[in-house]
Formats: structure tokens, sequence, C-alpha cells
């Protein structure tokens, strides 16, 4: 007996698995959802300030002194060629006192600029100015002497 109820349950198991609305072949469909997956969110990176650009060496401010007569002279160093024979004066005006002269094509060792155009120049150790009118900068190397209004028995300019 003991192999008969085996046999029937057995049998009833084998009855109720294809009643379970499963058969092979048309209800074997399996649909695949696909799923997108949630992007990870990318930081956004940090706003770094763009630094301002610091010149190498600061640009000195520009030495003021005064000529005799109260004019402003910016201290600035260079050689000066003389384009025409020109006297060099106590001041920065055509006014003041003839020092010396000097003729066309002699370099000068300026120390400045007047306000007025006029340069201060460094001249056989005096410190004397000639019209800017006259002179051109230059990088050739000052001339030693001085050159007066007689000489050569031309008349100087300015």
């Amino acid at each position: 007996m003991k192999k008969a109820g085996l046999l029937v349950m057995l049998l009833g198991a084998a009855l109720c698995i294809p009643g379970c609305g499963f058969t092979e072949g048309t209800d074997a469909v399996v649909t695949v959802v696909k799923a997108t997956p949630t992007p990870i969110p990318t930081p956004t990176p940090e706003a770094t300030p763009t630094p301002t650009p610091v010149p190498a060496t600061p640009t000195p401010e520009p030495v003021i002194e005064q000529s005799p007569s109260g004019l402003n002279v910016t201290v600035e160093s260079g050689n000066y060629e003389a384009t025409a024979s020109v006297n060099l004066r106590a001041d920065a005006s055509q006014d003041a006192d003839v020092m010396a002269g000097v003729e066309a094509g002699m370099v000068v060792q300026g120390t400045g600029v007047c306000e007025n155009g006029w340069i201060r120049i460094s001249f056989d150790g005096m410190t004397v100015f000639g019209s800017g009118d006259f002179f051109t900068k230059t990088d050739k190397a000052p001339d030693a002497g001085v050159v007066t209004a007689e000489a050569g028995g031309e008349e100087i300019i300015s």
C-alpha cells in the first residue's frame, strides 16, 4: 500500500504541474525590462579667482626737481646729440646767461628734462640748460670739452 500511495502522489503532482498555466513554448515569453541607471552627478568645480598680474619691478615715481627759475625738471639721465650749434645757458630760458656752447654733432650728458622741453645738462662741471629743439637722444658717449660762443667765429643758436 505504501507503493500505491506513493504512486498516487506522483500522479497527482504530474497532473497539477501542467495545470499551473505554464505551457512550454507559448507562455515561455520573458520580458526584459532594460533599466536606465541613475546618472551620478559630476561635482561642480570650484571657481578659482584669476590672479592679478603683478609687475616684476614696480615703475618708480619720477623724481621732480626745479630749475633756478622754478620750472619743474624730471630727473632723467641720458645722452643727447646737438643737431645744430647751440648755447648752453644758466637756466631753461632763452633770456638766461650763456655759460658755454656746443657745435652740431657734439654729445652731452643730460640729467633731466624741463617741463618747457629744455634739457638739463651736466657739462664741464656745470649744470646748464639747452633747448630741446636742438638736441636728440642718442646712445653715443658724451664728448669732453667746452666750445664757447666765440669758437670758430660761428654764431651759436639759442
